[in-house]
C-alpha cells in the first residue's frame, strides 16, 4: 500500500449559531469544553452531529429543503429534483439513513421537517457501510406512535417539458405502520446541441479532421415507482419490515442527427436512434432486535429482478449498424450485523453475501449471448472508542470476489482495512486522520465483450478480462469550532493502483477502437475549503466552497496531468413565511483517463412561500442566458483527439414551479425506513 503524501490544506467552514429546540431561552450544551447555545454542530470521531434550528424546521417545505439548509460539507442536496449526492466524485456515494436504516426517496419525501431531531453527518464511515460509500447521512426523528400523514408534491418546468410528482400516505396504529408511495416523472427534451471537433491520426501520419454538429437531439423519458410497505416495531426495540416495490422506466426514444464534415471534403449525416425500457420488481425483508441494553442484531434479505429491452441503431450515408438486447438480471443480497456497545469501545461485526446472474441476448449486427455469474462474500469487524483524548475507529473487511463470463473468470480475496483517528488539540481545535484501502470494480458494461459502432470513425469494445483495482485514500482534517464559527482544514489524497483505463487503437479499415485495459495509476490530490456563516442569526446564512484539484493519469501509453480550481457559493434567507435560496458555481473541472470534463458556470435561484400546510415555490436556473453552454469534454488521446461543446436551451433561463401539500393528524410513527432504491441492483451489464 502506497502512501507518499505531505498533507497540506486549509479549509474554512463557519457553522451558524442555531436556536435551541427547547423552551428554555438560555439553554446551552457543554460538549468537548466548547459551549454552544441552541442547536449546534458537534464533532465526533467519524463525523459531526448537526441539530437544525427551529427556524429551519418551520420554514422548510420538505425534508430535502431542510437538508439543503444544513451545513453539510461535500454533500450536494437538490431539493427540486430531490436527489442527494457527493459534491464531487472523489468522495464516493452518499448513503442516506433514517434512524440508522437506509432511506428511499419516498421515505424522505414523506418525512416532515418538524420530525427531524438531528442529523449525523458521517464523513468518515466505517467498514460496515460497504463499497464506495464515502458519506453517510443518518437522520434521527422524534418518536411518535399514532396518526396518519397524506402528502403530495409536484414540479413543473414548462420550457424543459418536464413534470414530476409524488403522492404518499402513512397509516399508524400502535406498533404498526402501513405506507404506500407513488412517484412519477416525464420529460421531453429537444433543446440540446453539441459541436465536436476531432483529429484522427491516420496510418500515413496525416490527420483526418472531422467536425460534427448535432442540433437535432430528442430525448423522451417516463418513470414510475410504486412502493408498498408494512412495518412493526415493539417497545423492546424489535422491528420487522417488509417492502414490495417496482420501477418502470421507459425511454421510448433517444434520437440525435449529426451533420459530419471531413477535411477531405466529404460530408455525411449520421443518425443514432435508441430506445430502452426496464422493469425492476423488488422484495425486501428486514429484521432488527436488541439483546439486553447494549447489544443489537440486524438481518435482512433482498431479492430483485431487472428486465431490459434495449434497441440501438446507427446509420449514415454509407454505413448501417444496429442491434437489439433482451436483458435479464437476477440478484440476491443478504446481510447480518451484530453490535455490542461495551464500556471501552463499541464492537461491530457482520457478514454480507451477494449473488448475481446476468443473461443478455444480443441480436442483429451484434449477435452474442453474454452470461455473467458473479458473487461476493464480505465479512467485517470494527471497534470504535477512545484512548485518553484520542478517538479511534479500527476496522477490517475481508472480501471474496468471484466473476465468470464465458471462458474468462477470476476468484480473488481482498483485504479492506480502515482507520479513523480523532484528537482534540484544545477546547476548539480537533485533528482527524482517515485511511481507507479497498478494491474498486469495473463497470460490467465495460466487460461485456461487445463491439459497438458509435460513429463513422469509432468503435467501443468491451474487455471481459478486466479485473478489480485497489484504491487507497488518505484524509487529514484540522477543524476549529466556536459558538458561531466552524473552520475545517482538509487534504484528500487517492492512489488507484493499476486501474481500468482507456486505450485506443487504429484498426485496419482506418477506424479507431476504444476499450479499457489495465493502466499504471490514477492519483488525485484535493485541497478544499468550505465556509458557512450565519450572517444574521435565523434570517440570513451564506456558504462558500472552494477547492484545488490535482490529478495524475498514467495509462499504458500516455500520461496526463490536470490542476483545476472549483468553487460554489450559496445564500439562504428566512423572511417570515418566505424562504429565498440562491447558488452559483463555476462548474466542476475534472479529468479521468484521457477525458477532461469542464462543467460551465451556472446559477440557481428559488423563492418559496409557506401558508399552513401548503408551500408554493418558484425557481429559475441559468438566469439571463439563451443557449447556455453546459459542458466541455476533451479526449486527449494522441490517435483520436476530440473536443465536444454541449449547450442546452431547456436549462437556459428556465423557470419552474413547485407545490407541496401535507395533511397530518395525530402523531407520526417513528418506524424503520429502509432504502430499497439503494438495494436495487441497477447494473444490468447491457452494452451501450
Amino acid at each position: 500500500m502506497k502512501s507518499t503524501l505531505i498533507f497540506v490544506l486549509l479549509t474554512m467552514w463557519t457553522s451558524p449559531e442555531l436556536k435551541a429546540q427547547t423552551d428554555a431561552p438560555n439553554d446551552s450544551v457543554q460538549l468537548e469544553e466548547v459551549v454552544v447555545r441552541g442547536a449546534r454542530v458537534v464533532n465526533r470521531t467519524d463525523g459531526k452531529l448537526i441539530f437544525p434550528s427551529e427556524e429551519m424546521t418551520k420554514s422548510a417545505s420538505s425534508s430535502y429543503t431542510l437538508l439543503k439548509m444544513l451545513p453539510l460539507p461535500n454533500v450536494k442536496v437538490d431539493d427540486i429534483n430531490e436527489t442527494i449526492s457527493a459534491a464531487n466524485s472523489l468522495m464516493g456515494n452518499v448513503q442516506v439513513r433514517i434512524n440508522d436504516v437506509e432511506a428511499t426517496t419516498a421515505d424522505i419525501q414523506s418525512m416532515q421537517p418538524k420530525e427531524v431531531e438531528k442529523v449525523e453527518l458521517i464523513d468518515r464511515p466505517g467498514v460496515r457501510y460497504g463499497e464506495n460509500v464515502g458519506i453517510v447521512l443518518n437522520i434521527i426523528t422524534r418518536k411518535v406512535t399514532s396518526g396518519y400523514v397524506v402528502g403530495a408534491s409536484g414540479t413543473l418546468v414548462p420550457k424543459a417539458d418536464m413534470v414530476k410528482g409524488n403522492a404518499y400516505t402513512k397509516l399508524n396504529s400502535g406498533n404498526n405502520e402501513l405506507s404506500i408511495n407513488y412517484s412519477g416523472y416525464y420529460s421531453h427534451s429537444n433543446g440540446m446541441s453539441t459541436v465536436e471537433n476531432a483529429d484522427y491520426l491516420m496510418s500515413d501520419n496525416t490527420y483526418n479532421k472531422v467536425e460534427r454538429n448535432t442540433n437535432d437531439i430528442i430525448n423522451r423519458n417516463t418513470m414510475h415507482d410504486i412502493q408498498a410497505r408494512y412495518s412493526m416495531i415493539n417497545a423492546d426495540g424489535t422491528a420487522f419490515l417488509t417492502t414490495l416495490s417496482t420501477s418502470i422506466d421507459n425511454n421510448p426514444r433517444y434520437f440525435n442527427k449529426t451533420d459530419v464534415a471531413y477535411s477531405d471534403g466529404r460530408n455525411t449525416t449520421e443518425i443514432i436512434d435508441n430506445s430502452e425500457k426496464t422493469l425492476s420488481p423488488l422484495l425486501d425483508l428486514y429484521f432488527s432486535t436488541k439483546i439486553g441494553n447494549s447489544q443489537s442484531l440486524i438481518a435482512n434479505a433482498t431479492g430483485s429482478y431487472t428486465h431490459t429491452d434495449y434497441a440501438y441503431q446507427f446509420t449514415s450515408d454509407d454505413t448501417s449498424f444496429g442491434y437489439n438486447t433482451l436483458g435479464k438480471a437476477w440478484s440476491l443480497k443478504s446481510e447480518a450485523i451484530y453490535e455490542n456497545r461495551m464500556k471501552p469501545f463499541t464492537l461491530s461485526a457482520g457478514l454480507c453475501y451477494v449473488q448475481k446472474y446476468i443473461d443478455n441476448d444480443y441480436s442483429g449486427d451484434a449477435n452474442l449471448v453474454s452470461q455473467i455469474h458473479s458473487s461476493n462474500i464480505y465479512a467485517f469487524s470494527q471497534i470504535q472508542g477512545s484512548l485518553g483524548k484520542i478517538g479511534y475507529m479500527v476496522g477490517l473487511g475481508l472480501s471474496r470476489e468471484y466473476y465468470r463470463q464465458g471462458e474468462t473468470k477470476y476468484d480473488r480475496v481482498w483485504l479492506r482495512p480502515k482507520l479513523n483517528l480523532s484528537l482534540p488539540l484544545s477546547q476548539c481545535i480537533r485533528l482527524n486522520y482517515t485511511l481507507t484501502s479497498a478494491p474498486a470494480s469495473s463497470k460490467l458494461q465495460n466487460m461485456s465483450g461487445m463491439s459497438i459502432m458509435t460513429n463513422g470513425m469509432e468503435y467501443s469494445e468491451g474487455n471481459p478480462e478486466l479485473i478489480m483495482e485497489r484504491r487507497d485514500d488518505h484524509t487529514l482534517t484540522l477543524s476549529y469550532q466556536s459558538p458561531r464559527l466552524y473552520t475545517q482544514l482538509m487534504t484528500f489524497y487517492r492512489h488507484n493502483d493499476h486501474p481500468a483505463m482507456q486505450h485506443v487503437r487504429r484498426t485496419e479499415d482506418g477506424r479507431f477502437a476504444k476499450t479499457f485495459l489495465e493502466g499504471r495509476r490514477i492519483d488525485m490530490l484535493m485541497l478544499q475549503s468550505y465556509t458557512n456563516c450565519d450572517i444574521i442569526p435565523q434570517h440570513l446564512n451564506a456558504y462558500l466552497s472552494a477547492e484545488m484539484l490535482n490529478i495524475w493519469n498514467d495509462g499504458q501509453d500516455y500520461s496526463h496531468r490536470l490542476t483545476s480550481f472549483n468553487f460554489n457559493i450559496g445564500l439562504t434567507a428566512w423572511l417570515g413565511n418566505w424562504t429565498i435560496m440562491a447558488t452559483m458555481d463555476n462548474g466542476y473541472h475534472f479529468m479521468e483517463n484521457e477525458y477532461e470534463s469542464r462543467n460551465i458556470f451556472s446559477d440557481f435561484v428559488s423563492v418559496s412561500y409557506k401558508y399552513k400546510n401548503i408551500t408554493a415555490g418558484l425557481f429559475c436556473q441559468n438566469l439571463f442566458k439563451r443557449n447556455a453552454k453546459i459542458e466541455e469534454v476533451e479526449n486527449h488521446n494522441h490517435l483520436a483527439h476530440k473536443l465536444l461543446v454541449a449547450r442546452n436551451r431547456d436549462t437556459s433561463n428556465a423557470i419552474g414551479i413547485k407545490l407541496t401539500w401535507i395533511l397530518s393528524k395525530g402523531r407520526n410513527f417513528k418506524g424503520i425506513d429502509r432504502d430499497t432504491n439503494s438495494l436495487k441492483d441497477k447494473e444490468t451489464g447491457v452494452a451501450k
